[in-house]
């Protein structure tokens, strides 16, 4: 039951068809993209739907055929709206603000490509095929610094451009979330 939940609460859709990002999602430096309740991420999107993929045998187990046919029809949903409302030509976008301003596309000077979008969109398997490979070489091109041996997190980094996505610009350009390479220390 609190997987349910903890899913259904997470079926707040905005006008794009996709998940409302809030003050943050995967990269909690994205703090101001959608804290006035309208902003949305790509990101979400890709990842509700693995945790649908993962969860719908769940619910088939036990035989809940409403929250089965529930939960393929939000993934169906999903799907169309992470194909056409998120493609941004050559990769998926990665969010919408509460001003309906995007990160992750071309006609940005900057945060043009993020790669969750793209890593997260074959993962999930939500990407249509001819999709998989644009994004994927839009990948390599944009993000892979073969000089420095790092894959960035997007490109270009936040710095002068109009766009305020959060506390992610108050990093240097390059540095951890801002068009750095993340790594994270766990202690376990």
């Amino acid at each position: 039951m609190h997987c349910i939940r903890a899913i259904d609460k997470a079926m707040n859709f905005g006008e794009h068809k996709i998940p409302k990002i809030g003050s943050g999602d995967w990269n909690d430096g994205f703090s101001t993209v959608g804290n006035k309740g309208k902003g949305e991420s790509v990101w979400l999107g890709f990842f509700i739907y693995e945790v649908l993929n993962k969860f719908i045998p769940i619910c088939e187990s036990k035989k809940d055929i409403i929250k089965v046919e529930e939960y393929r029809k939000i993934q169906e949903n999903l799907k169309k709206a992470l194909n056409t409302e998120c493609w941004d030509g050559r990769w998926f976008r990665r969010a919408y603000t509460d001003n309906n301003e995007i990160l992750g596309s071309i006609e940005n000077e900057e945060c043009k490509i993020d790669s969750i979008s793209q890593t997260w969109s074959i993962i999930s398997g939500v990407a249509d095929n001819d999709k998989k490979y644009l994004a994927m070489e839009s990948l390599e091109n944009y993000l892979v610094d073969k000089e420095n041996g790092i894959i960035k997190l997007l490109d270009p980094p936040f710095e002068k451009s109009k766009l305020e996505p959060g506390y992610i610009k108050a990093y240097l350009p390059g540095v951890r979330e801002n068009g750095g390479q993340y790594t994270q220390v766990c202690c376990c």
